[in-house]
């Protein structure tokens, strides 16, 4: 849920007509991000995916987050 979660607040805040609006959703979106990092964790450690399947998703994770720290940046300029 914690991914749905992500992209619909991406989706509404981009609808939003400010930049303080827009970036409060993408501030959102990254928290729901952080969210689905920390379940990545709690099922490696239960051992219900694979090392390599970690470091994978976890990369993308990253990435997303990295962006989306990036659009909120821009737009608070």
């Amino acid at each position: 849920m914690a991914t749905l979660s992500s992209s619909a607040n991406i989706a509404e805040g981009m609808s939003r007509n400010t930049n303080k609006d827009k970036s409060r959703f993408i501030n959102q979106s990254f928290s729901s991000s952080i969210e689905v990092l920390n379940f990545l964790i709690i099922t490696r450690d239960l051992e219900l995916i694979t090392e390599e399947e970690y470091v994978k998703i976890r990369e993308n994770v990253e990435r997303i987050t990295n962006q989306l720290n990036a659009l909120n940046n821009k737009l608070k300029e």
